[in-house]
């Protein structure tokens, strides 16, 4: 999941803590967002904290907490390595989620060989009874981070592994391991948000898969996941980000918690992860999602490096939005031209040739050769005009490319982009916020992210206002309320539109004194 910002702030069910996004956020009031994740009921029975005399704990010994950003951003990270022991004095490799380490990635980003900022660490056996216990190691470099695909990161600790064996904490291996619906599962998570700081340690969560891999759409750019497998996890929260998950009873790792689906939120979008079906966008209540490693797995030598040669460079094609909303009807405006939408993308100039072919989001395979259209010079910049389906749904497209050199990019690190069209009007109408005081009310529309997010108001006599009928209607400002004279006989009308700008259902207040 996500630092806390991505699960405060914006949600980014990504559950992390201490979190920015630097996307930009359509009308969301931060008053009117849900809780993220506070640990109340059954999550309190069905994640426990963890002592260290727990039967069986010893097996996440190698589990902690780990502190990026500014040095406040909370996530979760193993000490990892490959199938062989390695060497005593290799410097140590911990495994986390990519947004861990920037969670301002785009969905093509890759990050490698980069120094970690300056109060990054890393604190293993992070058990409730054992605080003085708890040394932080300093984080020394981010080896390779992406959110392409997958969310996950691998780091490089100021400490080899013969230090942290001194400490009595050993690396965990991972494993290749095909979800299957109902598989048993454990996490074991260091939530913080919503969780009183003397209960901010490991956590144990019993639990089960809900489905085999699936594709997954989450954010603003938006992410596109190829391989996450839904969960019903408990207790996940800010904090729970990077975790590792377990089969149960085994120690080696076979996924990394990256995000879930923020109580209190509708729609899809950042906190409310959703999976492209055809009968439309499926966001699963009450669900997580972790990444399997079996692509870290891979790469991990048994000199205890990581084999930058096995995993995807980022290196492709760079593909621009013509304009920033990937949502949209079938028809849209820009610049006041109403036409058959566009996917809109500018190829980057490091490029001669592309290659590209399209399919839904539900079932596209960029890797597989098949289906892909080209050569086009880049310099026509052919995916500018390149018309959308008309049908709703969620469409991916795959581009690769060739450069002046001769590198072709591998169908296998495609540059992927995802288009969205949307023609379902929303079914919520906003709820009404008021504030009495005196002889006035005031008054204001709720967002509902990420249904509604965008509103408008028109307001009046009673007799002289229909909030059934469009016209007369403004855009409401965040922030903004109407004051309503409570001696006269009022009606305030409130409607939200989603990010397509499809329109939904009224809502009408009438104020009788």
């Amino acid at each position: 999941m996500s630092k806390t910002r991505l699960i405060t702030s914006l949600a980014l069910a990504l559950c992390g803590s201490s979190l920015a996004a630097a996307e930009p956020v359509r009308s969301e009031d931060p008053a009117q967002r849900p809780e993220p994740g506070i640990l109340t009921g059954a999550a309190l029975t069905n994640a426990p904290l963890l002592r260290s005399d727990d039967v069986g704990a010893d097996r996440f010994i190698p589990v902690g907490k780990l502190l990026t950003g500014s040095g406040g951003y909370h996530c979760t990270a193993t000490l990892i390595a490959g199938p062989m022991s390695p060497p005593p004095n290799q410097p140590a490799l911990i495994l986390t989620a990519g947004h861990c380490v920037n969670d301002d990635m785009r969905a093509n980003d890759v990050v490698i060989d980069q120094p970690a900022g300056n109060n990054w660490s890393y604190t293993p056996a992070y058990f409730i009874d054992t605080p003085s216990q708890h040394v932080p190691v300093a984080v020394s470099r981010t080896v390779y981070a992406t959110m392409k695909g997958v969310d996950l990161a691998v780091l490089q600790l100021n400490a080899t592994y013969g230090q942290l064996a001194g400490r009595g904490v050993h690396p965990l291996r991972l494993a290749r391991v095909p979800a299957t619906p109902q598989m048993a599962i454990e996490l074991v998570h260091i939530p913080v948000v919503g969780v009183p700081i003397e209960e901010q340690f490991l956590r144990h969560s019993l639990c089960r898969t809900q489905t085999e891999a699936t594709h997954l759409v989450e954010g603003y750019y938006p992410w596109f996941w190829s391989a996450a497998v839904a969960n019903d996890c408990e207790g996940v929260a800010g904090g729970t980000s990077g975790s590792p998950v377990f089969q149960l009873g085994d120690a080696t790792v076979v996924g990394v918690l990256n995000t879930t689906v923020t109580p209190g939120y509708t729609g899809c979008g950042l906190g409310r992860p959703c999976e492209p079906t055809d009968a439309g966008d499926y966001s699963r209540e009450g669900s997580s999602y972790y990444m399997p490693v079996d692509r870290i797995a891979r790469a991990l030598n048994d000199d205890g490096t990581l084999d930058l040669a096995q995993l995807d460079p980022g290196n492709g094609v760079t593909l621009e939005r013509e304009h920033p909303n990937w949502i949209t009807q079938r028809n849209e405006t820009i610049d006041g031209e109403t036409r058959s939408a566009r996917w809109g993308l500018r190829i980057g100039e490091s490029f001669d040739w592309i290659w590209y072919k399209t399919s839904t989001a539900r079932s596209v395979d960029c890797a597989n050769i098949n289906g892909y259209q080209g050569p086009y010079p880049s310099i026509d910049q052919s995916l500018l005009p390149l018309q959308t389906p008309a049908a709703e749904g969620v469409y991916a497209l795959c581009v690769i490319g060739q450069t002046p050199s001769g590198f072709r990019q591998p169908y296998e690190h495609a540059t992927v982009v995802l288009r969205q069209i949307d023609e379902t009007p929303p079914t919520l109408a906003p709820q009404i916020h008021e504030q009495a005081g005196g002889d006035a009310i005031r008054v204001a529309p709720l967002f509902s992210q990420h249904e509604l997010v965008d509103l408008f108001i028109k307001y009046g006599p009673v007799a002289q206002t229909d909030c059934q009928n469009r016209e007369g209607y403004q855009r409401y400002r965040r922030n903004q309320y109407v004051t309503v004279d409570n001696t006269q006989a009022w009606r305030f009308c409130a409607y939200g539109a989603d990010y397509a700008d499809n329109a939904g259902p009224p809502t009408t207040r009438d104020y009788i004194p």
